[in-house]
């Protein structure tokens, strides 16, 4: 005989099968739209962040004017070449930004193409494989292609495979493509361009060449970041900003939840997927409840407490929300591919969103328990004979 409250609501569960296979589909459901939506909203924010998080500088210094890189004023190179002087810094070097237009020599269309350009000898950046082409980087019209770019650019790292080198126009102005960079696409570019700062100056002969957009400073080992920052400010007076490499990524990411709705409608999603468990979920449980109410009536009449009822509806709803975690976390796993092939930005999932996403589970199955448990509380002994 089963006198535990998890061994009767297993018995209760399982008694009709298909109501208990959609009961845990509905949490299927929930499971994967909150996985997939707060994995989408991560991973847009990531991969809109990847190039500030890049920096392996200790220092940035920015025009004050700049809210996002992406749309960064420059401020005059002279100021970046006076911090030398401080003791605590090691070398400083300019990074130049921009967006150009790419022809895809394939179709002979243009198309909008992020450029970074930084002295690849010995950049501070994280562009792999960027300074092993430096020698080559340091000729005139030669660039290097995000390898994780979206395919509107045409085929160009196929190409690079079985050719040396692949020549195109960016600007109207022909260029030689001589290898690929892994970096990754955002919501702000659909591609990117990694070149010296004389070829950047070359596609953009208008532009200043004492003008740039981001100034790195690296420091002597042992230097105390913040203190040196705070030294450097003197140094630049009001025509620039020095931050350090974590302000930064935080800067972007403030400016992108605040100016881009990826918060509220991933979110909005996460939130649907919760409601929709919910429901069915309580759906479920109350079809439970209502069905064995006499059988219900009948254990309090044996002396069984109202704590028991709870714990057996509380049990149930638990072996729902892990019904449908399991399988809900390996559909959105599965969509995570499926979504990082479509959109071309890379989606994975964390311990951190699985816990919460699990945890939130199952506090929707609990609190749905809790609601339709209120018709058992009301069960009275006399109800059965």
């Amino acid at each position: 005989m089963i006198r535990t409250s998890s061994g009767i609501a297993w018995k209760q569960l399982s008694y009709h099968k298909v109501k208990l296979a959609v009961a845990a589909a509905g949490v299927v459901v929930a499971v994967m739209l909150m996985l997939v939506q707060l994995g989408i909203r991560q991973g847009a924010i990531d991969n809109s962040v990847a190039i500030a998080r890049r920096i392996t500088a200790d220092l940035v210094v920015v025009s004050p004017r700049t809210k996002t890189i992406f749309q960064s004023a420059q401020f005059p190179r002279r100021l970046l070449y006076r911090l030398p002087a401080h003791p605590a810094v090691e070398r400083v070097q300019e990074l130049y930004m921009s967006q150009a237009r790419w022809r895809n020599p394939w179709e002979l269309r243009e198309h909008p193409i992020s450029l970074f350009a930084v002295d690849p000898r010995d950049p501070l950046m994280n562009f792999p494989g960027y300074s092993s082409r430096a020698s080559e980087l340091l000729e005139a019209d030669r660039v290097m292609f995000d390898g994780m770019s979206r395919t509107s650019y045409g085929p160009v790292v196929a190409y690079l495979k079985t050719h040396p080198w692949l020549e195109t126009e960016v600007n109207l102005r022909k260029v030689r493509v001589i290898g690929t960079v892994d970096v990754g696409v955002s919501i702000s570019a659909d591609g990117n361009l990694f070149l010296s700062p004389a070829n950047f100056i070359r596609l953009f002969p208008a532009r200043p060449v004492g003008s740039i957009d981001l100034g790195l400073v690296r420091l002597k080992p042992g230097s105390d970041v913040e203190q040196t920052r705070r030294e450097l400010e003197s140094y630049l007076g009001s025509e620039a900003r020095i931050l350090t490499k974590q302000a930064i990524v935080s800067a972007e990411e403030l400016f992108l939840r605040e100016n881009a709705p990826v918060d509220f409608i991933f979110g909005m999603g996460a939130a649907v997927g919760f409601f929709i468990g919910f429901v069915v979920v309580y759906q479920i449980l109350y079809t439970e409840v209502t069905n064995h109410l006499p059988q219900f009536a009948t254990m309090k009449a044996m002396g069984f407490s109202d704590f028991y009822l709870l714990k057996v509806v509380l049990s149930q709803a638990a072996i729902l929300s892990v019904l449908g975690y399991i399988p809900g976390y390996f559909l959105a796993i599965a969509l995570y591919q499926v979504a990082t092939k479509a959109i071309q930005m890379p989606f994975t999932m964390t311990v951190e969103r699985a816990v919460m996403v699990g945890t939130l589970t199952l506090f929707m199955c609990m609190l749905s328990g809790l609601i339709a448990l209120q018709k058992a509380r009301t069960a009275n002994p006399a109800d059965v004979f």
